[in-house]
């Protein structure tokens, strides 16, 4: 790769000088026309080979990255995956997988997704995997990045960055702000909590994208405090219905007026 692209400049050389005598000869033997006319074939291969120079460096650039060598450690295949590169078809891939998984992206997030992809291999790689066949949304969450899946799917409104490290602060920020208004000891369930949840952040939590949400703050520092199951609901079933079974005793006990 790079003897070749060490050869890239010599050639656009040689065809700068190949185009000057072309210039030259044409102005002699015909005029500004037949000049421009020769010109054509020359700087389309001049354009094509400036963008092959371009891509080298951003590819090698890209290569560098904290991104790329995350994934290159974390992802099976590695960054090897293939993703084609047509804008248009990209932007198909993430609007076909948002209406079938109903993830209420807008257009310009769509947008705003696709154009992110050719710059961050994280967003690059969401749209590879939303090519891939999924029977349920569980199957799409699991992943190093099932925060962001959980995100996506939970709330309705959704804030979308470019760069990645920007995006996990959003969704750091968003769980936060819900976690920190609930108070665990007022439930005596995580299936009761979800669904008050739900209903006062008009969000969409199911038990698993709750769960990842809360492991996702532990993770960054932010350990809230869940419903306690098992033992202790069944301890509060046993005196919910004790206290009601004492009150219909004092009103059964009660002495009526003609008693007294």
């Amino acid at each position: 790769m790079k003897s070749v692209l060490g050869t890239i400049p010599k050639l656009i050389g040689g065809f700068f000088t190949i185009i000057f005598v072309t210039v030259a000869f044409s102005l002699l033997a015909g005029g500004v026309f037949s000049a421009f006319s020769g010109l054509i074939p020359f700087i389309v291969i001049a354009s094509i080979i400036s963008k092959l120079v371009k891509s080298g460096k951003n590819e090698k650039k890209r290569e560098k990255s904290i991104e790329y060598r995350e994934i290159k450690q974390n992802v099976n295949q590695g960054a090897g995956y293939k993703l084609t590169q047509s804008t248009s078809k990209r932007v198909r891939i993430v609007s076909k997988f948002n209406k079938k998984f109903g993830l209420n992206l807008t257009d310009d997030q769509i947008e705003r997704i696709m154009n992110a992809s050719y710059v961050s291999y994280y967003w690059e790689k969401e749209i590879y995997d939303m090519t891939q066949d999924y029977n349920v949304q569980v199957e799409w969450l699991k992943s190093d990045t099932d925060w962001l899946r959980a995100y996506l799917m939970a709330f309705p409104v959704m804030d979308i960055a470019s760069d990645f490290s920007v995006q996990k602060k959003i969704v750091v920020d968003a769980f936060y702000q819900i976690f920190k208004g609930i108070t665990a000891k007022s439930y005596y369930s995580i299936d009761e909590m979800i669904k008050d949840v739900n209903n006062r952040y008009l969000v969409n939590f199911n038990e698993m994208t709750f769960m990842i949400a809360h492991k996702f703050l532990k993770q960054n520092g932010h350990d809230f405090e869940l419903p306690r199951i098992g033992v202790t609901r069944v301890e509060s079933d046993v005196e919910k219905l004790a206290r009601e079974y004492d009150e219909m005793e004092d009103i059964n006990n009660t002495p009526t007026p003609l008693a007294r």
